[in-house]
């Protein structure tokens, strides 16, 4: 496009197909009695569909900047992607109805959009301001500020109710869900500290059995990052240079919520548990010969 712009479109899908899913036989008594044990099969599926969106600006007159956005959506009904059967991994809450497990998947961020910029300060021997080569030309040439942003809509959470003793035993807690109330807003009230999501929208399940909320159904805390550096580049001679740089991550100290209790009768549920990292200053300064 004009003004050294450039624009990607691209499309990216996969699909998986037996996956590892683990079952809970045993549980609520379906068979033998009292006795609990997990089963791993490899029975399970996934579909990911992404369309991206790319524009840049290639260096002119000591700019460049670039961002892309992506919509996508992930599906799947597997315990874990990946089959390692690793950390993270939760139980199918019913056995005998593995596509009840069907839902987004845990990694699954519908928009994100990233980018990045550079700003060559026009100062210096090599710039279009102060170019005299004297002492005060030198000291502000090399200067130049970039950084990058990321915004995002937050990664799906997944409702569920205060595990059983033997659920706990054998370190399958959190596989158990409630009902999802018909007709009842997931995000209504909700978007605070104390009620991130509508806590009406789930009620416990009868005899604490299988509940009809799904897996990954309630949307995560997004993201809002903006990162900066500004640096000095110092000549000496053709084989040694100075660099000095200061780097600010999350510059404008956006508090970044990253955890919200989900379990239907915590004494929590509903709220913001916890933030990721605030703004965070870096010094470096490394010489080359």
């Amino acid at each position: 496009l004009p003004a050294g712009i450039v624009l990607n479109v691209g499309y990216n899908g996969s699909k998986g197909t037996r996956l590892d899913i683990v079952d809970a036989p045993g549980r609520f008594g379906t068979t033998v009695p009292n006795v609990l044990y997990d089963f791993e099969d490899s029975v399970a599926f996934s579909n990911f569909n992404a369309l991206a969106v790319r524009l840049r600006k290639r260096m002119q007159n000591g700019i460049a900047l670039g961002a892309t956005y992506t919509y996508s959506h992930s599906i799947d009904n597997a315990s874990s992607i990946g089959g390692n059967g690793g950390s993270g991994v939760t139980d199918a809450q019913n056995w005998q109805d593995r596509l009840a497990e069907e839902s987004n998947s845990s990694f699954d961020i519908r928009h994100k959009l990233r980018g990045d910029f550079v700003y060559e300060l026009p100062f210096g021997p090599d710039g279009r301001y102060l170019s005299s080569g004297n002492v005060l030309s030198h000291a502000v040439g090399g200067l130049s500020v970039s950084g990058n942003f990321d915004f995002a809509s937050g990664s799906p959470l997944t409702p569920h109710y205060e595990a059983a003793v033997a659920d706990v035993a054998r370190g399958s807690a959190g596989s158990l869900r409630p009902d999802r109330v018909p007709g009842v807003s997931l995000t209504t009230g909700g978007g605070t500290v104390d009620n991130w999501f509508n806590k009406a929208a789930f009620n416990n399940p009868p005899d604490n059995g299988y509940g009809s909320a799904s897996r990954f159904s309630i949307p995560g805390p997004g993201t809002v990052s903006v990162n900066m550096s500004f640096s000095k580049t110092q000549r000496f001679s053709e084989m040694r240079t100075l660099e000095v740089r200061a780097t600010v991550d999350n510059v404008f100290n956006t508090v970044q919520y990253s955890g919200v209790d989900t379990t239907l009768g915590s004494a929590t549920y509903g709220e913001v548990t916890s933030t990721a990292t605030m703004r965070q200053f870096t010094f470096m300064a490394r010489f080359r010969f």
